[in-house]
């Protein structure tokens, strides 16, 4: 069950099938794949992890150039995240397993503005026996994250200040565990992943709600009753976008499809929808496109992903025989 593991979730996709609700809007596309040079006049533009010789590193696409911004340790390093005010990106690094992220042996580290490497939140500090899903603010000045306090044993969220510092915990509920934190547009609320207030403790009752830094009241946004996770604000701040299993019986793995739900009216609708299992979902800056992890269900290899939502086409972000995944744009 991931609320007792947090690792990704291919490898634990389990839950219930979708029915898309009577408001919905749009069908389900099946993208149609193009290289990636055919997505202009969008530039695509994001650092990501990719596996090189069999240890995880932090990448970075640009303009067709691809360049590693890390080297080899002999430790894994994932889930990068870049700033939205500098050229700092955070990650976390731990120890190589077979688990691709390791929350367990996980440490926040930070590429600074000259390229040098800052180890923000070690293992185990803060009483954390698990960290992990660090996001930033949108104006630079605090983190997000989730971790496991060995007093409270649940996943809670926490803020840092910038430098991974004086955390405090937003989530008030020991009993149930919060996952996917991101901050709102105006920084004073969050959305996440959890069970709502009420609801059975079970995986397909995990939804997305939005909760106020301050006061830790929560507030349940989707009421589809399937299991949804890793919402992102649109820049408009109209739409959310977050994956949702659509089939729990999928080649006997699950499928996960990207759904996007309307603020305003509140009908939710399939996005992507394909052969493949879509994870992690972020809107680039301009909204008009979408950067996903894909897991292709005949190779078994992950892909960076980026999707256009107007020509409703996707394309890797790299061209390799690698696994790439967690694509952060620019």
């Amino acid at each position: 069950m991931k609320s007792n593991t947090f690792k990704v979730k291919f490898a634990i996709l389990v839950a219930t099938q979708i029915a898309l609700l009577a408001a919905c809007s749009k069908d389900p596309i099946e993208p149609v794949e193009i290289s990636s040079n055919e997505l202009s006049p969008n530039v695509v533009s994001c650092i990501y992890t990719q596996q090189i010789d069999g240890v995880f590193e932090i990448c970075k696409t640009h303009n067709q150039e691809h360049s590693t911004l890390t080297t080899s340790n002999g430790k894994d390093k994932w889930w990068p995240k870049h700033s939205p005010v500098s050229n700092e990106i955070l990650f976390y690094q731990s120890n190589r397993t077979r688990d691709i992220n390791d929350y367990s042996s996980a440490s926040l580290w930070m590429i600074n503005t000259s390229g040098g490497l800052e180890e923000l939140i070690p293992q185990g500090a803060f009483g954390w026996d698990k960290q992990g899903q660090c996001n930033w603010s949108h104006d630079g000045s605090s983190t997000l994250m989730a971790a496991v306090d060995s007093a409270i044993g649940t996943w809670q969220v926490y803020i840092t200040d910038a430098n991974g510092e004086n955390p405090a915990r937003i989530t008030k509920r020991n009993e149930v565990d919060y996952f996917d934190p991101i901050f709102n547009l105006d920084d004073r609320t969050i959305l996440c992943s959890t069970v709502p207030e009420g609801e059975d403790m079970v995986n397909s009752n995990i939804e997305i709600v939005r909760i106020d830094i301050i006061s830790g009241e929560e507030e349940r946004l989707t009421f589809n009753k399937f299991r949804d996770h890793h919402p992102d604000i649109s820049p408009d701040g109209n739409t959310i976008l977050f994956e949702s299993l659509v089939d729990p019986d999928y080649l006997s793995i699950g499928k996960w499809a990207i759904k996007e739900m309307n603020l305003s009216s509140m009908a939710e609708y399939v996005l992507i929808e394909d052969n493949n299992i879509n994870l992690f979902p972020k809107y680039s800056q301009s909204g008009e496109l979408i950067y996903l992890t894909e897991l292709n269900i005949e190779t078994f290899q992950m892909n960076a992903v980026v999707y256009s939502i107007v020509n409703k086409q996707k394309s890797y972000v790299i061209q390799t025989e690698n696994i790439t995944m967690n694509p952060d744009p620019i």
